[in-house]
């Protein structure tokens, strides 16, 4: 007999494996642990909701989204001409589309020596993060909401079991840190920080012993879910199936970091019943990064809620121009005693077709409506400048034609300054990411102990064999007092210190870490291969500034075009060489003409023959015009 199959819902409670609450044992001193954080919770939650960052969150994400206009009546335009998504939208792609790269530089020279072990290390720490997609996401909650919240970790159950340090990004709105903080660059200094989140009651049970005893909770009196569809999952009692956890970080009195997770006054977790440290130099694993910082607090403003204002006047404008439009179109009138006294006025109306009895039809006039103003066709234009500047985002750094300029220098100079908006928050932004690269290299050292294979990324893409646990132990240099440069056989230049009994002192690696963003011109395709076409046909000092190999590189890399390598050129036109002579002649000697001389027939004093330049090298005259100086070609001057 076949066995009967038990449906069950996704994150569904199974009784069986749920426990009474008269079965938890938990202490007096737990309890009331669990309780404070509670108490420090509802304090952090309350002065976010004093600042009213809330309210002001669900309306950035409304007005990106252009949800922010709802219609009122059926005479209502609720025009709604999306402004703000297309300027961050394209601030955070010139972000995105660059080129990363980690820097490491040691705080003293025998850090130094293991800086390219570090790079390579914190690049395929970025590459196992997927860097882009959470940058992306990063970057959202910083220019729509004001501020980007980074949260670093270790998670043992990447890579196959080896663990991987890991950050990930937290909203804003599930971030609670301590009130007294009132500087994004004071963070360490706070009291507490609280990470509030949603999780399923099966994630409960996987994670934690006290797992079982987490019931179903929905409705909580300080609720970090502010947006819009945060409560889907309650349309069905089999998906709501969740619980609030409060993950609270806080510091013991001699300054360790611990962390206690709490849910429904349960201590699920307390990190200071395990081994070793929490964080390696007892930082708090978050960093804040704001948009533009505020004075006073340690949120951010955002560039939503700078044009929130403009957006608003731009479609109040719209709206005018509907109303006029619609009155234009269906125009008022005015009819006298003439017109019949069967005639309906209601039945007058602008359908298609329409018979209309009138005893006499010069019985009506139409008033005529006026234009719209050309103010508000102006002011409407001058709202559109205004979105630019607030943002720093011109027309042309969007793709659209700039206003009046044509030339090629002028516009790639009004797009280079287009990005000093963008250049200045990507350098903030490498500025804060600088903390998450060095809690990432704590982690990392701490709770890596395995030597791995580490992929090594570029143009010749390579792997490495590193030991993390190195960099726990590196020995400690010092000058070498002997040293002399001037002796035959010069001593060290610097001498590993040693203890009294002549063991090496050891300590861990320090650095300087940093991320480091492709900067310069514009990364436009069309801008570059406009300049790259510029550049080929210029030369300095008789040489080319781009050469032809170069250019069929560039165009065969990022145009698409499908050339062949100069290698593979010249292999088939020797084929075709010795294909078409006669067999046991000489390549390159017509027949009856003098034969080449062997090299090593050369008779002395006689110069040896130049070898003449291969047709590859020659750029095709059809294809990129050189220009001549001093009535001679560039590509002869080669």
């Amino acid at each position: 007999m076949p066995d009967t199959v038990t449906e069950k819902p996704v994150d569904n409670m199974d009784t069986s494996l749920q426990d009474s609450r008269t079965k938890l044992f938990q202490t007096d001193a737990e309890t009331k642990e669990a309780l404070r954080v509670q108490q420090l919770f509802h304090g952090a939650w309350i002065a976010k909701q004093n600042l009213g960052l809330h309210t002001l969150w669900r309306q950035c994400d409304d007005y990106y989204h252009a949800r922010q206009v709802t219609q009122q009546s059926p005479d209502d335009p609720a025009s709604n001409t999306p402004v703000i998504k297309p300027i961050i939208d394209s601030q955070i792609s010139d972000l995105v589309d660059k080129p990363e790269s980690v820097q490491a530089s040691g705080v003293e020279l025998s850090d130094e020596l293991y800086s390219t072990q570090v790079q390579h290390m914190l690049d395929y720490i970025l590459s196992h993060n997927q860097f882009k997609r959470k940058l992306e996401r990063a970057e959202h909650d910083r220019l729509e909401l004001g501020t980007s919240v980074y949260k670093v970790y270790f998670d043992d159950e990447a890579l196959g079991g080896r663990g991987l340090p890991t950050y990930d990004i937290v909203d804003p709105a599930n971030f609670f840190p301590d009130p007294k903080v009132t500087a994004y660059y004071h963070i360490q200094e706070a009291e507490f920080i609280i990470h509030a989140m949603w999780k399923p009651l099966t994630w409960f049970r996987s994670k934690f012993k006290r797992g079982n005893y987490v019931q179903r909770q929905v409705q909580v009196l300080y609720d970090p879910k502010i947006y819009d569809g945060d409560h889907l999952d309650e349309s069905d009692y089999t998906t709501s199936q969740r619980a609030l956890l409060l993950e609270c970080y806080m510091k013991d009195d001699e300054g360790k970091l611990y962390c206690l997770s709490v849910a429904q006054n349960i201590i699920l977790q307390d990190t200071r019943k395990e081994n070793g440290k929490l964080q390696r130099r007892n930082m708090f694993p978050f960093v804040i990064l704001p948009c533009y910082p505020r004075r006073g607090v340690l949120w951010g403003q955002g560039d939503v809620e700078l044009l929130m204002p403009v957006q608003d006047v731009i479609n109040d404008l719209d709206d005018q121009i509907r109303v006029n439009a619609r009155l234009m179109g269906n125009p008022q009138i005015v009819f006298g005693i003439g017109a019949g006294r069967g005639f309906d006025p209601r039945k007058w109306t602008a359908a298609a077709g329409l018979r209309v009895p009138m005893r006499d039809p010069n019985a009506f006039r139409v008033v005529e409506a006026r234009q719209v103003s050309p103010d508000v066709v102006a002011r409407r234009e001058k709202a559109f400048n205004e979105a630019d500047i607030i943002s720093g985002r011109p027309d042309v750094t969007r793709g659209e034609q700039p206003s009046g300029v044509t030339a090629f220098r002028a516009i790639s100079a009004l797009q280079q300054a287009g990005q000093r908006g963008v250049i200045h928050k990507k350098e903030m932004f490498k500025a804060g990411f600088s903390e998450v690269l060095s809690l990432l290299y704590d982690e990392m050292i701490e709770n890596w102990t395995e030597e791995m294979w580490v992929r090594i990324e570029g143009d010749n893409p390579d792997f490495q064999f590193y030991d993390p646990r190195e960099l726990k132990n590196i020995p400690q240099l010092i000058p070498n007092e002997m040293y002399d440069p001037t002796n035959e056989t010069p001593l060290p230049q610097h001498i590993t210190l040693t203890d009294e009994q002549g063991k090496p002192i050891t300590r861990d690696a320090e650095f300087d870490l940093s991320l480091s963003i492709g900067d310069g011109l514009p990364s436009d395709k069309a801008f570059i291969f406009d300049m790259v076409l510029d550049l080929a046909g210029r030369a300095v000092e008789g040489k080319p500034v781009i050469f032809w190999s170069e250019l069929r590189q560039y165009l065969r890399d990022e145009v698409g075009i499908p050339l062949k390598d100069e290698q593979e050129m010249m292999q088939e036109q020797q084929q075709q060489m010795n294909q078409g002579n006669p067999q046991g002649m000489v390549p390159g000697v017509m027949p009856g003409g003098p034969q080449a001389i062997p090299p090593g027939m050369m008779p002395q004093g006689m110069p040896m023959p130049i070898p003449q330049a291969m047709p590859a090298q020659m750029p095709p005259q059809n294809v990129i015009p050189m220009p001549q100086q001093g009535g001679v070609p560039i590509a002869n001057q080669l």
